[in-house]
């Protein structure tokens, strides 16, 4: 006989998973830590921009010593320059941009070289002179780009007596013009126009037009007549040299236009400026790109602060609060104004 032992009994044995109520809660839960760690990611993201910023503005402030060093002057743009050259016909009487005047002193060499320096940057009988120096000018330059200006690399909006670059298909000047997000500072200088020029008038405002004439508070001008480091009286420390806007809010602003590379403190730091064109007979409706008088201003994309090349090589954050006296103060190179450090 055999003996056999009676089976186990068998039991129902159930796989037990994630409920539904569960599983809202572990995707609720993911959701939080993504929504805290976004602003982290894009903070620190922002911090690299800013400093890539920061370095494309001291490559600057190198570039202008070594060029002070070479010339005994800081560079200067020349658009109407001289009489004759503000009554010639046409686009003929384009100049050139401090900037083409900095480029083989920021490694730029090539593009400087193929410049034609003895016509103008763009315009000429037929846009001779724009087919002339079309490959230069429409090159895009790195380190006169902002990685946090959100403006295009190419401008994308026709700009009035900016455009550079030729169209050799039609035999047409393009009106076009390669970003640029870094101005020399013509001072506290604004244009005596106050039907366009939304902002009160401090008791030393400058209404001479940016400067003309060689009347200029800073240290350019786009009228030719040059600035020393000896004319720097109230300290290379406190007085700006350069600084950062965005270059979609002026139709004028492109680095190879001499009457687009500078820009003074008349205009209220980080004043914001539409893109659409808008009535400018309106004091509400003034601040749109196409108004020139308000576009040459300084304004940045970083958060609460706009940075500044200073006189001495220095690159400083100047938080968008700053005193309106105060601001105007820095931007000047010589009218004596007592500053602290504490009050920027």
């Amino acid at each position: 006989m055999f003996w056999h032992s009676p089976r186990p009994p068998r039991r129902n044995t159930v796989v037990s998973g994630f409920t539904l109520i569960e599983l809202l809660v572990v995707i609720a839960i993911i959701a939080v830590l993504i929504g805290l760690l976004l602003p982290a990611v894009q903070a620190a993201r922002e911090a690299a921009r800013r400093a890539q910023c920061t370095n494309n503005l001291k490559q600057l402030g190198i570039a202008l010593h070594n060029y002070h060093d070479t010339m005994g002057a800081f560079p200067s743009s020349f658009w109407r320059a001289t009489p004759a050259y503000d009554q010639a016909p046409g686009g003929a009487r384009w100049g050139h941009s401090w900037i083409e005047m900095t480029l083989p002193f920021m490694e730029q060499v090539p593009v400087y070289n193929a410049i034609n320096f003895s016509v103008g940057v763009a315009g000429g009988p037929g846009g001779l002179h724009s087919a002339m120096n079309h490959t230069a000018v429409t090159t895009q330059i790195t380190t006169l780009m902002c990685p946090s200006d959100p403006s295009p690399n190419m401008s994308v909006t026709d700009r009035w007596d900016t455009g550079v670059g030729f169209n050799f298909a039609t035999n047409q000047q393009l009106a076009i013009g390669p970003k640029l997000s870094y101005y020399g500072c013509f001072g506290d200088n604004h244009p005596d126009d106050n039907t366009y020029f939304p902002f009160p008038n401090l008791p030393f405002s400058r209404e001479n037009g940016f400067g003309e004439g060689n009347t200029h508070t800073g240290i350019m001008n786009r009228s030719g007549g040059t600035t020393s480091l000896r004319d720097v009286t109230d300290g290379t420390s406190n007085t700006f040299a350069v600084g950062e806007s965005i270059a979609q809010t002026c139709r004028w602003f492109t680095w190879p236009n001499p009457n687009g590379t500078t820009a003074g403190t008349a205009t209220p730091i980080n004043t914001k400026v539409t893109l659409i064109k808008q009535s400018d007979q309106d004091s509400n409706n003034r601040l749109d790109h196409s108004n020139w008088r308000v576009g040459f201003g300084y304004r940045s994309a970083h958060p609460g602060i706009v940075q500044f090349l200073f006189c001495d090589g220095s690159v400083k954050s100047i938080k968008t609060s700053i005193s309106r006296v105060t601001y105007r103060a820095l931007s000047t190179r010589s009218e004596g104004e007592v500053l602290s450090a504490d009050s920027y």
